[in-house]
C-alpha cells in the first residue's frame, strides 16, 4: 500500500444517494505544461504560485502564477532547480518554502529553497533525509515540522524542524513512533500537529501528537478506520474533519472529527457521497469544506465534488461535475465560494487545465 504509486483498480464501494446542492464548474484557462503531483501557494498578492510535478512519468522544474484578477496562468522563471513532484510547499512570511520532492530515477531529494516574492532563490538547506509524500506544518514559533514520507525505498518516521532564522534543519528528539506515507499533519490551535495515516501493521490506526516544546510526539487515541490518501481539515471551531482514504483494500466513504479538548476521534453519521482517496479538501472563508475529485471506489478517477456544513454535521453532492475527473491536481480557495482546481491526473493522461468551482452561499446547501 505504501510503496510505488500504482493505480489501485479498487471495485468496493457505494455511491450514496442524496440530495444535492447548487454549484457551478467554469474553465480557468490552461497552465502551460501538463501536471499532477505539484503544489499551488497562496501568495500574500493573492496570485497563486504553481510549482513542479510529473507529466505522465517525468517530473518537472518549471513554475507558473495564475493571476485571479486576470483569470491567467503566466510563467514564473526560476533556474537551478532540479526537477520534482510528490513535493511540498509552504508559504514562510513572503517566501515560498519548497521541500523534497521525487526526481528522476526514483531518487528522493533533500534539498530545500526558499522562493521569494519576484522569483529567484533567498536561501537554500538541505534536509538531513530525502524525502517525497511527506508533511509539512507551520508550527506556533514560526518554524516548520517536516514529518515522514518515503526516502526512494520505504516509508520513514523521521522528523525535522526548519528554522527560518538559522535557515536549516534540526533533527527532532526523536522520531514518529511508526513510518508514514500519504499521511496528514494538521496544525492545532493549541499549538500541537495532529499526525495521523499512511501507516502499516499495528500503528497503522493510531495517531501521534507533536509538540513543539518536547519536539517530539506522543500516542493519541486510535481512529476509528485505518486511512492513507485521505485529507484532514482543521474547521473553524478548532476541531478536524478526516474524509475518505485508503482503508484496508478499499476505498472509504467514511468520516471522522478529532475533538483535542477530548483527544477523541468520533465518527460522523454522515457519510461521504462518493468513495474517495487522492482527493482535496479545500477550508472556505464560512467555515465550510469542499472535497473535489480523486480515485472512487469503483476504480475510476472522479469529476465529483462535494462539501461538508459543520453546522449540521452532513455531506452534500454538488449538482454539476468537472470538465475532466481529477486526482493528484490542487484545489485552492480563491475567496467568495470560488476554488480553483489546477492540473491533475485522469485514468489515461495527466491534464494542463484549470476550472473554478463556484459553491452557493452558506445556507443554501444540499443538506
Amino acid at each position: 500500500m505504501m510503496g510505488k504509486r500504482t493505480a489501485l483498480c479498487l471495485c468496493l464501494g457505494i455511491v450514496l444517494s442524496a440530495c444535492g446542492g447548487e454549484g457551478d464548474f467554469s474553465p480557468a484557462g490552461n497552465m502551460n505544461a501538463p501536471r499532477h503531483g505539484h503544489t499551488a501557494t497562496t501568495l500574500e498578492s493573492g496570485e497563486i504560485l504553481i510549482a513542479a510535478g510529473l507529466t505522465k512519468t517525468s517530473p518537472l522544474d518549471d513554475f507558473e502564477i495564475f493571476d485571479p484578477a486576470q483569470g491567467i496562468f503566466k510563467p514564473y522563471r526560476i533556474g537551478g532547480l532540479r526537477k520534482r513532484g510528490w513535493h511540498k510547499a509552504l508559504l514562510l512570511n513572503d517566501a515560498v518554502l519548497i521541500t523534497g520532492g521525487w526526481t528522476t530515477g526514483g531518487k528522493a531529494l533533500r534539498d530545500s529553497f526558499l522562493i521569494q516574492p519576484g522569483g529567484g532563490i533567498r536561501a537554500r538547506a538541505l534536509m538531513k533525509y530525502g524525502r517525497y509524500d511527506h508533511t509539512m506544518t507551520k508550527l506556533p514559533t514560526g518554524d516548520v515540522l517536516i514529518a515522514g514520507g518515503n526516502d526512494g525505498k520505504r516509508a520513514i518516521r523521521h522528523l525535522e524542524i526548519y528554522a527560518p532564522d538559522k535557515r536549516r534543519f534540526i533533527p527532532a528528539r526523536r522520531p514518529m513512533l511508526t513510518a508514514r506515507q500519504q499521511h496528514s499533519a494538521t496544525a492545532l490551535s493549541g499549538g500541537g500537529v495532529l499526525i495521523l495515516g499512511g501507516a502499516e501493521g499495528k500503528g497503522a490506526r493510531y495517531a501521534e501528537l507533536y509538540s513543539s516544546s518536547g519536539r517530539k510526539t506522543r500516542l493519541v487515541r486510535s481512529l476509528t478506520t485505518q486511512r492513507s490518501r485521505h485529507t484532514a481539515t482543521r474547521l473553524k471551531n478548532g476541531k478536524v474533519l478526516i474524509a475518505g482514504g485508503l482503508g484496508k483494500e478499499k476505498t472509504l466513504t467514511g468520516a471522522e472529527i478529532y475533538d483535542p479538548a477530548t483527544e477523541k476521534f468520533i465518527p460522523l453519521k454522515d457519510k461521504l457521497r462518493v468513495n474517495r482517496q487522492q482527493h482535496t479538501a479545500t477550508l472556505m472563508p464560512d467555515g465550510r469544506v469542499v472535497l473535489i475529485g480523486g480515485w472512487g471506489g469503483e476504480g475510476r478517477t472522479l469529476a465529483s465534488a462535494e462539501v461538508y456544513e459543520p453546522g449540521k454535521g452532513c455531506f452534500w453532492l454538488v449538482g454539476v461535475e468537472m470538465k475532466f475527473p481529477r486526482r493528484l491536481h490542487t484545489a485552492t480557495s480563491l475567496g467568495g465560494g470560488r476554488v480553483l482546481i489546477a492540473g491533475g491526473a485522469t485514468d489515461s493522461e495527466v491534464l494542463n487545465s484549470a476550472e473554478i468551482l463556484t459553491i452557493p452561499q452558506d445556507g443554501k446547501s444540499g443538506c
